[in-house]
């Protein structure tokens, strides 16, 4: 079947190891912070990671397309059952995990390529390049550019809610991780660079609209 895969699958099973990698961030505060066995049983019940994984040996003989739908929802189901366990005084400081685990992703791609995106069409590249959307065929974010500065990031629709909705943690606690990360990859990239968020489908609002300036 590896015959099969082109680079669209191996950029999207790439996406989905970076959101793997924040999820078991925000497990190991909660098996830090007085959530341990509750928080094991969720990485238990999650099992093999992929980090390190090749595609096509794990692939075998499944549907590419069934294969990294099935990843995609388990890893978001994953991250928001770890979500469902932090207490809400302990919140904040879950964010802050995140932000900085999406902070150290940007300054590790930063080191990687060698140097910072000195516009915003090269940042956006690095922001396109990590962040899960779903699958390929999924509406994804909707990019203007403003003016030399400032560049629209807003999505019609979210990806993530039908998934996030199997836990009983709340859309709105699950987009500002999301968002929480975001950010702090966004100025890891660029310490000049800042993203600010105007209003979310989680919160209500009919899309979700943000901002990225550089």
């Amino acid at each position: 079947m590896s015959a099969f895969l082109g680079p669209i699958h191996y950029w999207l099973f790439n996406k989905i190891q970076f959101m793997e990698e924040r999820s078991f961030a925000v497990a190991s505060y909660l098996q830090e912070n007085g959530s341990k066995d509750a928080a094991s049983q969720k990485v238990t019940e999650y099992g093999e990671r992929l980090a390190g994984a090749d595609l096509g040996q794990i692939l075998g003989n499944n549907s590419i397309h069934n294969f990294l739908y099935g990843l995609i929802s388990k890893v978001e189901i994953f991250e928001a059952g770890l979500m469902d366990l932090v207490s809400e005084d302990h919140i904040a400081d879950v964010m802050k995990v995140v932000e900085e685990h999406g902070r150290s992703i940007g300054k590790k791609l930063v080191e990687h390529k060698g140097a910072k995106p000195s516009n915003l069409q090269e940042l956006y590249q690095h922001v396109s390049d990590t962040q899960l959307e779903g699958m390929p065929c999924d509406p994804t974010a909707e990019v203007k550019l403003l003016d030399e500065h400032n560049m629209a990031y807003n999505h019609s629709t979210c990806n993530h809610i039908p998934n996030w909705e199997y836990t009983s943690c709340s859309n709105k606690t699950m987009c500002q991780l999301h968002n929480a990360w975001l950010g702090g990859f966004i100025s890891g990239l660029n310490e000049a660079a800042s993203y600010k968020v105007e209003s979310t489908i989680a919160d209500g609002a009919p899309s979700c609209s943000a901002k990225i300036t550089l």
